[in-house]
């Protein structure tokens, strides 16, 4: 067995009351078995921090929310709790028009403050961050600094696998982090098990003094002509190869303290002390320090990791930047996103004669395989073809039979969703999205004076969301010309989007 996964990870205290295999995993391979945060440990784990005057960092997967957002957050941190809303993975989102970001933005803080407790979340910032690439790390930095300064601790707050090891890694070799802690704080550890947040890791913050925020200030003016001519070249390749991963936003995190150097602190190791090989948290140096803390993971209820093998989440991310797939799905025709997800289209009314197709676009990773079939046989197409490459996941390379024994299978969402769209967005925009838990989501293009009426499917039922707007409102511009004789539509160049 290879061990896909970068980061080392270091044998904790925690692991003397872990099983024997799980130490094991984590020690040789970097996966953790069988470790998940309960719900309610999680809730009281996170009310800590309402007595504390400290800022809450919330992560959001922006390919999975809101799927990705605990229910009543603010029960959790409380109505008066500064909040920075964080979506990660922005990476993996396609461009479709040069604002695109801005309206992620606001799509993201409206669905927050939707599920995770309603307008009362003190919300002071909203960043777009790719933990993999560093973008929006830097900017996020300066917004703490600018924002939240020393007053107070950090919490990285999320549900499973939105990217809070990842954050707290870069943030633990960045600005944000005093330079001698860095080799000293125990990297988290990341990989897509569920639940591998072990305990609560920490770092001391640096403090932002007038003098240190100058000094980042020119580091970042000195680098911003060589990042501009980097983001020029990426968008050449990826305008002439069609290269989804050239296509992906980048921007490295720099330092502009060197660990090695001595920090003028009042907090810092004094010149000329006895080096150090770990930590000390009580020492004199810490006692007035602000740390930032990574805090456990949770599974939100519509996530169905828990459902699935190491092996199908690591198909279920996807690689690069996503390429939206399109189709024409008529009356009583069934989409299938691999064995995850299923959406049928039960009727559809509109004034244009002849006209009886929707559009409908898919936005999951390429590994899971789209199969269309009529309605009144999706469910025998779906037994027959469930555990086979056709669908992808769910698998197994050792005993398909057995994984398959436990697999529940889709159920259907109570209440069909009703689809009308009106002429002012005939033909530009979607109408709305459709989660499909962790699978992905499903958008649809419907003409002027239309509707249709659809139904859908996830194992349990689960994360079954309607989100309007849509997300990628203008994905029609992402892909290329219908296929003839065909339901589907040819892909085209993830970067370049027709006018």
């Amino acid at each position: 067995m290879a061990a896909p996964f970068a980061l080392p990870f270091r044998r904790s205290r925690n692991c003397k009351r872990l099983p024997a295999s799980c130490c094991h995993f984590l020690n040789h391979y970097n996966i953790a078995l069988d470790v998940e945060v309960a719900p309610s440990t999680y809730v009281d784990t996170i009310s800590r921090i309402q007595d504390k005057f400290a800022l809450a960092i919330v992560l959001v997967d922006l390919l999975d929310f809101p799927c990705s957002i605990w229910p009543g957050m603010q029960n959790i941190l409380g109505a008066k709790r500064p909040v920075f809303l964080v979506g990660n993975k922005v990476d993996l989102l396609p461009r479709d028009s040069n604002i695109y970001l801005q309206h992620i933005k606001d799509s993201l803080q409206r669905e927050f403050i939707k599920h995770g407790g309603g307008d009362g979340l003190n919300i002071k910032n909203v960043s777009l961050i790719s933990a993999k690439t560093g973008y929006g790390i830097e900017e996020l930095i300066t917004q703490l600094h600018k924002t939240w300064a020393y007053k107070g601790d950090v919490y990285l707050v999320g549900c499973t696998n939105v990217g809070k090891s990842s954050l707290f890694n870069i943030l633990l070799n960045s600005d944000y982090c005093r330079p001698e802690a860095s080799d000293l704080v125990r990297k988290a550890t990341t990989c897509p098990w569920p639940g591998t947040t072990l305990k609560l890791l920490r770092f001391p913050i640096l403090r932002p003094s007038s003098d240190r925020v100058y000094q980042r200030f020119q580091r970042l003016v000195s680098e911003r002509s060589e990042k501009a001519a980097m983001e020029k070249e990426r968008r050449a390749v990826a305008r002439e190869t069609g290269s989804a991963a050239a296509a992906q936003p980048v921007a490295p995190v720099g330092r502009t303290f060197d660990r090695r150097e001595s920090v003028n602190d009042a907090f810092a190791m004094a010149g000329g002390s006895r080096p150090i090989t770990t930590l000390n948290d009580r020492h004199k140096d810490y006692k007035e320090a602000r740390w930032v803390y990574d805090t456990p993971g949770v599974m939100q209820p519509d996530q169905i990791s828990p459902l699935l093998t190491a092996e199908e989440l690591v198909k279920l991310q996807p690689a690069t930047m996503i390429r939206p797939r399109a189709f024409r799905l008529r009356p009583q025709m069934s989409i299938l996103l691999g064995g995850l997800a299923r959406l049928d289209l039960l009727e559809i009314t509109s004034p244009r004669k002849h006209f009886d197709w929707l559009k409908v676009f898919v936005f999951a990773s390429e590994h899971l395989p789209i199969m269309i079939a009529d309605t009144e046989a999706a469910e025998s197409v779906y037994k027959r073809y469930v555990g086979s490459p056709f669908l992808g996941v769910p698998f197994s390379s050792e005993d398909l039979e057995a994984r398959l024994r436990r697999w529940p299978g889709l159920q259907c969402k109570d209440g069909d969703f009703v689809l009308a769209s009106e002429g002012r967005n005939e033909g530009t925009r979607l109408n709305c999205d459709i989660t499909l838990s962790s699978a992905g989501w499903m958008g649809f293009l419907l003409p002027g004076n239309s509707e249709c009426r659809l139904r859908a499917w996830t194992p349990q039922a689960a994360g079954i969301y309607r989100r309007e707007p849509a997300l990628i409102p203008l994905a029609d511009r992402l892909v290329g010309k219908h296929i003839r004789y065909s339901l589907a539509y040819n892909t085209t160049k993830p970067f370049v989007y027709k006018k």
